[in-house]
């Protein structure tokens, strides 16, 4: 549907068979392109199953606007003579070195300027991811008191490439592999709650076309994530934000941070929870993403990645005990926090953790990290991001802790820092029997308020 206004009502849809392309929506149930474009598909039931069949695209500047619908895509089977290819025109499979497989997005968002939200409805991918984003500028992803997930063992709930903006508000989350991947290198993430004001600022902003009875009936609920392996990936820039009551439960890390520039930030002030069942909250490695091989002219999906030996070298330029524009830096507001914090880098980058009024109990450590095994291929993909901590000193992933006013950090194990600062009336504190005890380049240091330490920082336990 493109160049107008169009409303779907209550269609009822089912499509068996490959598609061709979900970059340009051939094999897609509902298409909406075009800049002059508002597409609303109300009431929908469109259920799909085959390669890159589709259910909902929007294009071109297109606005859609789902509502009230059950959208589902199932994989099919890819064509015998189909080799995995990361070129768009001819890509019919997910890209195993994101750590994924499938063959089928539930929905895709595209172009320049196009905006899609979905509103009450429930959204659902096999595989390979349920709202994604792909190319393109501008683009503005959203989701408003939805179910959105996946009913197998791998896939993400949204993606986030380019400059894109996607939202998650009061929505439910159950994915095989992530909530959200961050594919940079300029996106911006946010989770929280559907507040009255807020569902109405974006129905103002997005020209989602609420009425005000519509509005009066969205009620205000907390995002809720479930996630069978990480939380959020970033193997591009990008800024997240949680906050409002959002609780992130997932059953390894909360943050993979695979060597990209981040601003995360977490406001737990109205009940936001962080739940990693590996117990660990960030994680920091080199990316592990082998990338596409030229075969034939063309960019293929046959990369091996192979784990780097030896120590890495110390590069003297750069300086691990100061904050860079390119660092991975999260930001806590809040909150209390239990858990790990790694920074596994080998080239420079380092990880900034700023606490403001929190509490975290657990280890913050420069590390050497080391998949669990010493190559990945499109057999193994699920192996990426899977990695076992060694904490070490700092070589080149210097790690920089701010304990702002009003925190504490409860160190539980050996942890190497390049730099810590505390406010006037922050602590740092061993857990409940024990002492810590703090050296600077070698030499015993006492752990004081207001203090700033640079250099080789040991924290020990005993």
């Amino acid at each position: 549907m493109k160049d107008g206004t169009y409303t779907l009502k209550s269609p009822a849809i089912s499509l068996t068979g490959n598609g061709r392309c979900d970059f340009a929506g051939y094999g897609a149930a509902v298409v909406g392109t075009g800049s002059a474009t508002t597409l609303v598909v109300d009431g929908a039931r469109i259920t799909n199953k085959g390669v890159v069949r589709t259910t909902v695209v929007a294009d071109d500047g297109a606005n859609v606007i789902v509502k009230n619908s059950r959208l589902r895509a199932r994989n099919g089977t890819l064509p015998a003579d189909y080799r995995a290819t990361v070129e768009t025109p001819y890509m019919e499979s997910v890209p195993w070195m994101l750590g994924l497989d499938g063959n089928v997005r539930a929905t895709n968002l595209i172009g320049a300027g196009t905006k899609a939200t979905y509103i009450n409805s429930i959204v659902q991918s096999e595989t390979w991811g349920a709202l994604s984003v792909e190319g393109g500028s501008g683009l503005q992803l959203t989701a408003i008191n939805s179910s959105v997930g996946n009913t197998g063992t791998y896939g993400y709930g949204t993606y986030a490439i380019g400059d894109a903006t996607v939202r998650v508000l009061g929505s439910q989350f159950d994915v095989g592999s992530y909530a959200t991947i961050c594919a940079g290198p300029a996106a911006s993430i946010h989770y929280g709650d559907s507040t009255r004001e807020a569902v109405a600022a974006l129905n103002s902003s997005l020209g989602l076309g609420l009425t005000k009875a519509e509005l009066a009936a969205v009620p205000a609920r907390i995002t809720v994530v479930n996630s069978g392996h990480f939380g959020f990936m970033f193997f591009g820039a990008g800024t997240l934000k949680l906050d409002g009551g959002t609780v992130i439960t997932s059953a390894q890390t909360t943050f993979l941070n695979k060597g990209q520039q981040t601003s995360i930030t977490v406001d737990g002030s109205d009940g936001a929870q962080l739940n990693p069942g590996n117990g660990i909250i960030l994680q920091m490695i080199e990316s592990d993403d082998p990338g596409p091989v030229h075969v034939d002219g063309k960019m293929m999906n046959v990369g091996v990645y192979t784990e780097p030996t030896g120590d890495p070298a110390k590069d003297a330029s750069f300086d691990p005990t100061s904050v860079h524009t390119a660092d991975g830096a999260a930001t806590f507001t809040s909150i209390a926090l239990a858990g790990d914090f790694y920074n596994g880098m080998r080239a420079g980058k380092n990880m900034v953790l700023t606490f403001e009024d929190s509490t975290v109990r657990g280890v913050i450590s420069a590390t050497e990290a080391k998949h669990r095994v010493d190559t990945i291929d499109s057999s193994n993909f699920y192996e990426l991001g899977q990695v076992t901590n060694t904490v070490k000193p700092a070589v080149n992933n210097g790690v920089i802790v701010r304990l702002n006013s009003g925190s504490t950090w409860t160190v539980t194990g050996t942890s190497y820092l390049t730099r810590l600062t505390l406010a006037a009336d922050a602590a740092v504190r061993a857990v409940s029997g024990k002492s810590v005890t703090m050296t600077v380049d070698g030499t015993q240091t006492a752990i004081e308020a207001g203090g700033v330490y640079s250099g080789a920082i040991v924290l020990t336990v005993g």
